[in-house]
Order: structure tokens, then sequence, then C-alpha cells
């Protein structure tokens, strides 16, 4: 009878045998209230870690869950040093133009099914990283257009120590993720 259950499917079954709320499953995976309820509806399919936090919620293997997938079962590997370095691996905009988006997401793209919590996390850096670029080169090209039909509204030399808060900021934050990574932690890199 389980086996012929979709992955949303079983989470429900399994969240309901055990008298959980959504909210309160929510809470006890540490995952988003929203996630779950596109889980259960079928919108979205529980990879990585959000799998592996289900599963342990559920008291159940992630195999067991995994198996309801289409796809081969995700890894249970743990590797935290890996997830380090893929963290530490944004830093890599110091050096490359872009590396603090492109480092990560080939990390993420080779890794996410093989090592727990690759596929959440990468996701997470590599939404902030677009976001801080953005931001960090919108501002620049703001202050630097107006240049070229001879106005100016701030002295470039004003703007090189701005752009370079920006990239102060950037790196702090990439290190106190990482540390937080260290410690187990896993809300680093703040969902957007």
């Amino acid at each position: 009878m389980m086996s012929k259950l979709t992955i949303s499917d079983q989470i429900r079954f399994l969240r309901k045998s055990k008298g959980f709320s959504q909210e309160a499953l929510a809470e006890n995976a540490g995952i988003n209230l929203r996630t779950l309820q596109r889980i259960e509806t079928g919108n979205t399919v529980p990879r990585g870690e959000t799998l592996r936090l289900l599963a342990r919620a559920l008291d159940v293997s992630v195999q067991e869950l995994s198996e309801f997938i289409n796809e081969q079962p995700i890894s249970t590997e743990q590797d935290p040093g890996f997830l380090k370095l893929m963290s530490l691996s944004a830093l890599t905009f110091w050096f490359i133009p872009f590396g603090n988006i492109l480092i990560p997401l080939a990390f993420w793209i080779f890794k996410k099914n093989k090592i727990n919590g690759v596929a959440e996390l990468g996701k997470r850096i590599v939404n902030f990283q677009i976001i801080w670029s953005v931001v960090t080169y919108g501002v620049a090209v703001l202050l630097i257009f107006p240049a070229f039909f001879g106005e100016t509204y701030i002295d470039p030399f004003l703007m090189m120590p701005v752009m370079l808060l920006f990239f102060i900021a950037n790196t702090i934050y990439i290190i106190i993720s990482t540390r937080k990574i260290s410690r187990g932690q896993n809300q680093v890199y703040a969902e957007v």
C-alpha cells in the first residue's frame, strides 16, 4: 500500500499518524511552514537537508522517504568540511569577478545530491551572493553613470571607500556564516 504513495502523500500520512499539525512538524523539523505546505501539496519535492530534517522529525530514515521520489535516494553522507569550504568559496569575489556566485554554484551543482546539507546551503549562498552583487555593482553603476554625461554627483575617490565597505561587509558575513556552520547551526545565509 505504501509504495504507491508519492512523497507528499507519505509525508502527510506520517505527519497525521503521529498527530502533528503542519505547524508542529515544520517547527520540529526546523523548516519553513510554507515549504512544508508546498511539499504536502506536491508543488515541490524535498531534497537534501530538507528531506533529512523531515525524516528526523517524523522518526523515519531518509531512505524510507526517498523511496517515494522518482530519482535515486539522497545520500546521507555527512561532510561539514565541505559545507564550510562551499561557504568560504564565496570569498573568491576578491580575486575572480563574480566568483562569489560561480564557485559556490559549481559546488552546489556537483554535490547537491551527494552530501547532506549542500542542496539547501548552496541555494542560500548563491541567492545571497546574487543579491549582494546586484546591489553592490548596481550602486557602482548608478554612481559612475552620470559621469558619462559630464555630471558628477559623488566624487569618485569617495566612491572607492563605499565600494570597499560593501566588499568588507560581505567578507565579514561569509566568515560569520562559516563559523556558524562549524558550530552546526543550520540557519545561515538568510533565506531570500
